[in-house]
């Protein structure tokens, strides 16, 4: 199982068995779970079977000799009967090219208990929020502050989240212009410009931070819990940290108490 694939597995346990768990409301999800976890099984039988087949070749085959049988009483034959003189049974010597088969598939055997050893014990799993706990999860808005088009690559439908006087919003592209599939940006909902007015030139006093998503790595943004945060937000959530991570239409709220 790569990296990818085990991390994968590793956040999907953390929605079905984490202290926030939500993957009862994902059927994909949950389907995605039971292959992953049906993988990593059969992983696991691979290397056991690797593990087997060494200890077998370390060991020969032991010889177990049949117990002799009582002989009868004198008095019960006719004639005295001759012992024949016991011979140990006769070992098959295995042609040669048998041998380096079976030396072969020894080999390969311990090659995967190896690589498979050694994966479980370079690969330390790394939850998606670093074991924070995910507090909210929030919706698209429709009663949001409207964002103006165009401001801090705002677009004219850009859908809308709110958290404690702050505002979450689709972006175009990333606050330094990177692109990728699915940008945000988080702003002090005071400092957005009211409809009408001009924003050449706009200053914010507040949080202003954006992201985009890369790959399978969704967008993500930390902000701290300090002076610069809505008094709202600080009464809140005192000395720490949040994270605010976009999948699909929700974002999930993790907050870190320091």
């Amino acid at each position: 199982m790569d990296t990818d694939t085990a991390d994968e597995l590793e956040q999907l346990r953390f929605r079905a068995y984490g202290p926030s768990a939500d993957i009862h409301a994902d059927p994909g999800a949950q389907q995605r779970l039971r292959e992953l976890e049906g993988a990593a099984r059969s992983h696991k039988t691979v290397a056991h079977a690797a593990v087997v087949v060494l200890q077998d070749a370390e060991e020969p085959p032991a010889i177990v000799a049949a117990p002799d049988p009582e002989p009868a009483p004198l008095s019960e034959l006719d004639e005295p009967i001759a012992v024949a003189e016991a011979k140990p049974p006769s070992r098959r010597r295995l042609p040669r090219s048998t041998r380096i088969l079976w030396a072969g598939s020894i080999v390969a055997a311990a090659a995967v208990a190896a690589a498979a050893t050694y994966g479980l014990a370079a690969m330390t799993p790394v939850s998606v929020s670093s074991g924070a706990p995910q507090i909210a999860t929030l919706k698209p808005e429709s009663l949001a502050k409207k964002v103006p088009a165009g401001w801090f690559g705002a677009g004219a439908s850009s859908r809308t989240w709110e958290f404690y006087g702050l505002t979450l919003f689709e972006t175009t592209s990333g606050m330094f212009g990177g692109t990728g599939d699915d940008c945000m940006m988080v702003v002090t909902t005071a400092d957005i410009p009211e409809e009408g007015e001009s924003t050449d030139n706009w200053s914010v006093s507040g949080i202003s931070n954006g992201a985009c998503s890369v790959g399978a790595f969704p967008a993500t943004i930390e902000i701290a819990v300090n002076s610069n945060v809505p008094e709202e937000l600080r009464a809140a959530f005192p000395d720490s940290a949040i994270q605010f991570v976009k999948r699909g239409d929700d974002i999930g709220v993790f907050v870190d108490k320091g």
